[in-house]
């Protein structure tokens, strides 16, 4: 499930650009690494093939030996979309299109079985931004139509696959200013545009989990414009068409990153909240009434906390990853729920900024977290693993 603060890396070309919401102190949970059913996160480093700027911005797991991450490498025309796949004992970079003649990227991947995979991202090509959507087939990666109604920008930036035949990619488009919700449904033949909300002048999603053809969750944020202050967007599909759900707000300015769901009653959104003292964690939870606030730890010493993304697998059983600041730089960040608090986990920083973006989980003893990590100014390919 993508995160919305990993669109800025691809502009900037720096690890830190990510961190660029600020907020409020909230809710502090508790901050034991002891109890998580999954400890001991390390990993084998996957391949970073580009010369300054690699990152790995989302996760898919289908089995202990079989998982795939995607992303970007700056080694060529601003960009090119990198995927890599975990065979049980090495990360590999395999072959992907690259249809942009000014920067292609990946975000996010949804996979359903060995041979059916979807990756979403966008490409640059003649000054204009479009949707980039991908498929494995079990062989090779190709890109498959998808629409772009924007006359600047087209972004995708989350995908939830549930069938062969019913798939959602989530972003956003602008044609003028502001962004505006962009949705995409596939029905396994072509990817359409289905109509969604924009409650405010310019609205974005971040990510999307289906869990059958009659629901499925879509979250972001909503503001006056895409640099001022938000709350969090959340829209609902009820098997007809989406539509805004309440969500909390604190703070000055709150956005959700990433969304995960096990049910039509329990899902979960995660982001940050701020305002002028710096950034917090937010969590939301869907008890199958409403959404509310879960409270959540908040490690960083200078109020600089983010979730980028999140991956559930029972109520139980939850992740939550991104970033935190301890005033010389960032340290990845991993949260996890065990089913009565949410509580912060050890894990790696091999770097002088680290940052986690995605994580996908099949259990509570097996999940993949994907993100960055930056030495001597050059980002590098980050992904640990929970076994």
């Amino acid at each position: 499930m993508a995160h919305l603060q990993w669109t800025a890396w691809r502009f900037a070309g720096a690890l830190t650009v990510a961190l660029m919401i600020f907020g409020v102190p909230g809710e502090v949970g508790h901050t034991r690494g002891s109890s998580a059913a999954c400890e001991g996160w390390t990993g084998v480093q996957p391949p970073s093939p580009g010369a300054v700027t690699n990152a790995l911005t989302g996760a898919a797991v289908l089995s202990r030996c079989d998982a795939w991450a995607v992303g970007s490498d700056a080694s060529l025309q601003g960009g090119q979309t990198l995927i890599e796949h975990w065979n049980g004992s090495a990360w590999t970079v395999v072959a992907s299109p690259d249809p942009g003649n000014g920067g292609n990227f990946l975000i996010d991947v949804s996979a359903l079985a060995p041979g059916n995979i979807w990756a979403v991202g966008d490409y640059v090509t003649a000054g204009l931004e479009k949707t980039l959507i991908l498929h494995w087939n079990g062989t090779s990666w190709r890109q498959v139509p998808s629409p772009s109604p924007g006359s600047t920008s087209n972004l995708l930036t989350g995908i939830s696959a549930v069938s062969a035949a019913d798939a959602w990619a989530v972003g956003y488009y602008s044609s003028d200013t502001n962004d505006h919700t962009l949705i995409l449904h596939w029905n396994g033949a072509k990817w359409t545009r289905v109509p969604s909300p924009n409650p405010g002048p310019s609205d974005e999603l971040a990510g999307v989990a289906a869990i059958s053809g009659a629901t499925a969750w879509a979250a972001g944020s909503s503001g006056s414009s895409p640099f001022a202050p938000a709350r969090p967007l959340i829209l609902r599909w009820n098997g007809t068409s989406w539509k805004p759900v309440t969500a909390p707000g604190p703070g000055s300015s709150s956005k959700l990153s990433s969304v995960a769901a096990i049910s039509a009653g329990n899902a979960w959104a995660a982001g940050s909240t701020s305002n002028r003292a710096g950034a917090q964690t937010l969590i939301l939870h869907w008890y199958g009434t409403r959404w509310t606030r879960t409270a959540s730890p908040n490690p960083g010493s200078t109020h600089d906390d983010f979730l980028n993304g999140m991956a559930v697998t029972s109520a139980r059983n939850a992740w939550a990853v991104g970033a935190f600041s301890t005033g010389v730089g960032d340290e990845s960040f991993i949260l996890h729920w065990t089913g009565s608090e949410w509580e912060h986990v050890a894990s790696p920083h091999p770097g002088t900024s680290n940052d986690l973006s995605g994580i996908a989980s099949i259990s509570s003893t097996s999940a993949w977290a994907v993100g960055a990590f930056d030495i001597g100014g050059v980002d590098h390919t980050f992904a640990i693993h929970c076994c």
